[in-house]
Parts: structure tokens; sequence; C-alpha cells
């Protein structure tokens, strides 16, 4: 009877530990917020290492601290929207999607590709996009609750109720942050991302290399620099904020020098661009055939950025004051789009397909469709089309017209992003030249916000100097 009484007592202990690691567990689930529930639970659902690896990621104190603190302070997050919208039912996480079965998919795809952007269902059909191949894969996966860094957010609540436009559209009282983190109107959002700087106060991308490749998908050039980023004005990441000192009257700074091949090798470049809108642009060059630095007009920011399909112009995207050239900007919509998603990992590239195939994770977010129309006629765009997310404030993809109104580049950006801290910044971004049948392949090697980054990154002559 004692032996049996121990054993039932046992039986009784292991039973009520069990029930109470599962009323426990049970517990710390019910803490999730429903944003990162939804996404473990599926991510779980797959066995997929990589989906669990990145649930796990979302799942962090610091990361649903920082989600929470964005979403209460927007008002709305991007899982909640996009709840909200029917369309295209059968394009949902889990799905991969490749030129072998789109045909089944297309006509609901084409409905989350609205404003003319449905040329990515071309692609993915893995045929010629405007006379180009460049064949595509997508992941669908759920959509993510995103936010940005919690610098933006201390800086905007203290500083956005300071910012207004004055009557030509200019931005005046910013300081710090997102100065309109409820835009009202399309010039507004262009001005948050303007100000949303470089995924924090600084950056080194060593290297940032161009694959440079032909109307077939063949690699015709490689090309290596390095990459420096600075903010002067604006800074919430490290420290001083939110200006350094001496420099009060400089936004920004960026440099590059040139690594590889040869025939490029040694040359380098500066750009300041100053906070005052009327104010032009610093823009000198070091020539290493010629030994020579040559000053070129600040405005100049309609050349290659080296051999790329990627202008000074387009740099992040965007970067031109908006002052220089006038435009008009349209909200032409909110909606629910399928875009390149958070992506963990490098995007992978593969020869497939009869082209340079692209694979990578797309989910559904909630947008604003945004329409630049320039009134210059000489300069280089004659419109640009962005698709800007609702939580980043950054673009998600963008379209570029000529002076002719012919469509002319196409962009997907695919960031990287961490959730403990926010920060978003590139992995290896896609860009195509349509006119010229040519795309490049940005490859960025990032650091970002480095605590002592030297001013003499940003010193021609010191540059120069590496290249001999």
């Amino acid at each position: 009877m004692g032996n049996r009484s121990l054993i039932c007592s046992l039986i009784i202990c292991i039973s009520m530990t069990l029930l109470l690691s599962t009323t426990l567990a049970l517990s710390e689930e019910q803490e999730y917020p429903y944003w990162v529930k939804q996404w473990r639970d599926w991510a779980y659902s797959t066995n997929n290492p990589d989906f669990i690896d990145w649930a796990n990621k979302l799942s962090t104190p610091q990361a649903i601290k920082l989600g929470k603190e964005w979403e209460e302070y927007l008002g709305y997050n991007a899982v909640d929207l996009v709840a909200k919208d029917t369309k295209a039912p059968s394009i949902k996480p889990g799905l991969v999607i490749t030129p072998e079965n789109v045909t089944q998919y297309e006509k609901e795809l084409r409905e989350l590709f609205p404003y003319g952007l449905d040329w990515e269902v071309d692609r993915l059909k893995g045929e010629e996009v405007f006379g180009y191949k460049a064949p595509l894969e997508m992941v669908i996966v759920p959509t993510h609750h995103g936010w940005n860094d919690r610098g933006y957010l201390e800086a905007s609540k203290k500083y956005a109720q300071l910012c207004k436009l004055d009557e030509k559209g200019n931005l005046q009282g910013w300081v710090a942050g997102i100065p309109f983190p409820h835009p009202k109107n399309a010039l507004e959002m262009v001005h948050n991302y303007d100000r949303l700087t470089i995924m924090g106060d600084n950056l080194n991308s060593m290297p940032l290399e161009f694959g440079l490749y032909g109307k077939n998908g063949t690699r015709e050039r490689v090309e290596k620099i390095e990459l420096h980023w600075q903010n002067y004005v604006g800074r919430i990441k490290v420290p001083p904020f939110p200006v350094i000192p001496g420099f009060e009257d400089i936004y920004e700074k960026g440099s590059i020098v040139a690594l590889y091949p040869y025939d490029l090798k040694g040359f380098a470049a500066v750009r300041t661009r100053y906070k005052d809108d009327k104010t032009e642009d610093s823009f000198v060059t070091y020539i290493p055939s010629m030994r020579r630095i040559r000053r070129l007009a600040g405005s100049n920011t309609q050349d290659p950025l080296v051999g790329s399909d990627v202008t000074w112009e387009d740099w992040k995207g965007f970067w031109s004051k908006m002052s220089l050239h006038k435009a008009k900007y349209e909200l032409l919509g909110e909606t629910i789009v399928l875009c390149p998603s958070f992506n963990p990992k490098p995007i992978k590239y593969e020869d497939k397909y009869g082209g340079r195939c692209q694979r990578y994770w797309w989910e559904r977010r909630p947008v604003w469709i945004v329409k630049i129309i320039y009134e210059e006629p000489n300069y280089i765009y004659g419109a640009r089309l962005w698709v800007l997310d609702k939580e980043l404030f950054a673009p998600q993809q963008i379209m570029w017209w000529d002076q002719r109104g012919r469509l002319w580049k196409l962009w997907d950006w695919a960031w990287r992003w961490n959730p403990d801290n926010g920060e978003l910044d590139y992995w290896n971004p896609w860009v195509l030249d349509r006119i010229n049948k040519h795309q490049t392949i940005a490859t960025h090697t990032i650091t970002l916000n480095l605590p002592d980054l030297s001013e003499n990154l940003f010193n021609l002559r010191y540059l120069s100097s590496k290249a001999h």
C-alpha cells in the first residue's frame, strides 16, 4: 500500500506539473499581441525553420514593446487594415507563385497590383517586361505590423507639432523625426520620406556592390565602392541629438570611393546637402586619371552613381531638394497591395526561367499611392509613382517616367528590418531600366549608426589619398 500510495502521489504531482506548465505556456502565448500571434501560429504550422526563426524574432519583449508604442502613436496597425480587405482570397500565406503556376493566379494577382503595378505579374509569367526578361518567384507570407526606430518615435512626439508647410510647399519648423505622422496630402507624405533620413544617423556600406546585367540577364560587369553617409541635423540615434554642434547648416553628407574594377578604382566623390532649401548643395569629385579635384554643380544629381542604373537623384529612392524641381504632388489613393515583405535574409537570385530570377517574401500591406509630376522640362524625370508604406513612411516600390511619358525605371525595395529596434536598411534591391533594357542589383554590406564616424570620410583629399 505504501508503494502504491507513493506511485499515486507521484502521478498526481507529475500531472499537476504538466497542467501548470501548459497553463503557463497558454498564459505566455496569450500575452502576445494578435499581430505577433497570427505570424507565430502560421510560422509554426509550416514547420519551416526560416519562418519559425523569424517569428521568434518578432516575439521578443523589445520588439513587442516598440510595436505597441508605434501602434498607439499612429492609431492603427497594418494587420488590422489588411484584414478588412477581401480581394484575391487565393493569394494567401504559404503560397509560392512562380512562372510555372502563375497562370491560375493571374486574375487575382492583378487585383493586388493596381495603378500600373501589374508589370510584376508579367515578370512572374516569365515574359518580357517591356522588352526585358526579369523573372520572379513570390513566397507569400502573412502581413506584419511593422514599425520604425524608437528615435523617430520619440523625436516625432517631441517635434512634429512644430512642422508646417509654407506657401511654396517648403517644410518649416522641422527639428527631427517624422514631420507629419498623420499626413493629410501627398506633399506631406513626400516630406516625411525626405526626412526619414537613411535608416538612422549614419551608415557605412563596405562594399556596396553593383551587379550590372544586360538584356538576356547575363552579368556584364561588377562594380564595388565604399559608401559612407552621415546626418548632421535631425539625429535620432547617435548622440549628439538632434544636431552635431558646428554643423547646424548641413543636413547630410555622403561619399563614395570606387574600389573595383581597375578602370573605376580611385574615383571619389563627396556630396554635402545643406539644410537651407535655397542653398545649392556641394558636389566635389576626384578623378584619378587626371589626379585632379573637380567641383560640379550641386544641382547635378542626375548622373549615374558610378556605372549603375541608379542616379544620385534615386539614392534611397528619392534624394533631391524639393524646392529645386517644380512639381505637382498627387495622392492617387489608399489601398492594400502585394508588396515585397521584410526579408530576414538577402534576396536570392538565380539564373532561371531564361533570366536573372529573384525569389523573396511578399505580403499584403496598406499603402498610399503617390505620384510626383514634374513641371521642369530639363529635369531627368517626367514623373514618379511611389507605393508608400503607411507604417514605415518609406516606399516599397517605385516607378519612373521620362520627359516623353515613357515608363523608364522600376524598383523593388525588399527592406531588411530589425524588429527589436525598428532599424530599416537595404539588402540587395533590384532596379530595371526598361528603356535601355538593363538592370542593376545593388548588394549592400551595411553597418548602421556607428558611434564615431570619422569626418575624414567626407573629406575629398583624404578619400583621394586612398586611391593611390
